[in-house]
């Protein structure tokens, strides 16, 4: 078989469609948070036959976080043990049973079950979905793949509110539930990733799947060799080491800094009311807009305008740095929060004509824009690149601890901070926490566009990196060793 019958199917085209399975997974993510968005409206009214009271409403809402933390304390088991591949198969098992059960509800017990087990597979999802697609692309592919998380958020918040407007919640339910039953055949299809056969020593699987997903080149090659020898002699470093290993982790600078990192990433994540302007985005926009836009059409311009941006950061996010995007997002969240909760108060004190009530409008919109700009998309291609292989699982599943209690306690606060100091109060608090965090992840923050995997490691070690470049007569001897394996692979 030649080199080129290998590469029938181009390499992008193969890393596209396991990223796509991840991707389905996490539209079926962001339709989850969106949902009582919807769902709370139509039970709402005076005909529905399921009644709730504020306080189920607040639990609806805000339950995924707490079943989050399960499905995170279960994840780093899942990723190291059973793999990026199976892991992401399971997640989407208790998501469909939370879904069916979601359609064939009777009560709010029902409903709060049905929330809980979607919860937990987004729970081992939110830590396997960006090790995942790292693992699973080409360094020149990966921060645009990892921004697909974002538009799949995106993309998943305007399908619920879309469907929730047009279809009963039941029929919505299922509709939304289908997406995970694409992501489990799509994941299914894919082989395991490379980076986690050669972490468990399965090194000739590990070249099989490393050259299905990149095909046969000197720099994937060499990146490839370089994988499988740091792996084998971190392997020799474990079996010297075994009863000290666990304990030395927290303090080598490799875990410790990403995991600083991506704590303050993931604050910043809830705390720009991430999570919390999809939950509520009706009675939100209905105070911003004073009632002169109704209720659905100011949600879906507001999904629009998420879905239309979240598609502009993919390309943002591949061609300018990780940095430059993040604190641009970080600038301009303060400043629309600010500027809403300005225009909200004076508009309280009558100083704006009732004609122009709508005004605040305007920097809620840029709010919503610069968030899913800069800040959805970043923490999410940040967390697939930080952490070193070694530690990717354990590393994934302590910061998305932080992640479910954060997305439980803002979301759950978020009632009752509306009724206590208003939504103008409220996007004061956020845009002062938000700073705080941008502050500090300035100081934290290395710049990781264009880089291998192994490369960031490096720089978390503070070692020199191993990867050159492969040209002139380096590039023929690699090129003879592809042939080589080639050979010996089809002999096989």
């Amino acid at each position: 078989m030649t080199e080129h019958a290998r590469q029938r199917v181009p390499p992008f085209m193969k890393q596209l469609m396991a990223v796509s399975g991840v991707m389905l997974y996490m539209v079926g993510t962001g339709a989850n948070i969106a949902y009582p968005g919807v769902l709370l409206q139509q039970l709402r009214q005076p005909d529905s036959v399921l009644k709730l009271n504020e306080e189920h409403e607040s639990w609806i809402a805000s339950i995924l976080g707490l079943a989050l933390i399960v499905g995170i304390l279960v994840a780093p088991f899942s990723l190291q043990k059973l793999g990026r591949r199976l892991t992401n198969q399971l997640s989407t098992l208790p998501t469909m049973g939370g879904w069916a059960l979601m359609v064939a509800a009777r009560g709010p017990t029902a409903l709060l079950i049905s929330r809980t087990l979607q919860g937990f597979g987004m729970g081992l999802q939110a830590a396997a979905a960006p090790v995942s697609i790292a693992e699973y692309s080409a360094p020149k592919h990966r921060g645009a793949f990892l921004a697909t998380i974002a538009f799949s958020f995106a993309l998943g918040m305007l399908v619920a509110h879309t469907l929730g407007t047009l279809l009963f919640w039941r029929s919505a339910g299922i509709a939304i539930g289908s997406f995970y039953v694409m992501s489990l055949i799509l994941i299914t299809l894919s082989p395991e990733t490379p980076p986690y056969l050669a972490s468990v020593g399965k090194f000739d699987e590990c070249r099989k799947a490393f050259r299905w997903f990149r095909g046969y080149n000197p720099a994937s090659e060499k990146e490839l060799e370089i994988l499988l020898n740091s792996q084998k002699q971190q392997k020799n470093e474990i079996k010297v080491t075994r009863y000290r290993h666990y304990r030395t982790v927290i303090l080598k600078p490799e875990f410790y800094k990403p995991t600083l990192i991506m704590m303050f990433m993931f604050v910043l994540f809830q705390v720009s009311g991430m999570t919390v302007v999809p939950s509520y985005t009706v009675p939100m926009m209905k105070e911003v807009t004073g009632g002169a836009i109704e209720d659905y059409t100011s949600m879906l311009m507001v999904d629009i305008l998420r879905f239309a941006t979240a598609v502009l950061s993919c390309f943002v996010v591949n061609r300018l740095n990780r940095r430059t995007v993040l604190f641009s997002g970080v600038i301009m969240t303060i400043v629309s929060l600010l500027l809403t909760a300005l225009l909200l108060y004076l508009r309280d004190l009558d100083y704006i004509p009732e004609e122009y009530k709508w005004i605040p409008v305007i920097p809620t919109l840029a709010y919503i824009f610069g968030k899913t700009l800069g800040i959805l998309p970043i923490p999410w291609t940040i967390a697939g690149e930080v952490f070193p292989l070694a530690y990717r699982s354990l590393g994934s599943g302590v910061t998305g601890l932080i992640l479910s209690l954060m997305f439980f306690v803002v979301v759950k606060t978020a009632p009752t901070s509306f009724r206590e100091i208003g939504i103008n109060g409220t996007f004061c608090v956020y845009a002062f926490c938000t700073g705080v965090c941008g502050s500090f992840l300035y100081f934290l923050l290395p710049e990781t566009k264009g880089k291998t995997l192994y490369e960031i490691e490096c720089h978390f070690k503070g070692i020199e990196c191993e990867m050159t470049k492969v040209d002139g007569t380096e590039s023929d001897k690699m090129l003879e060793l592809v042939k080589v394996e080639v050979d010996k692979d089809d002999g096989e």
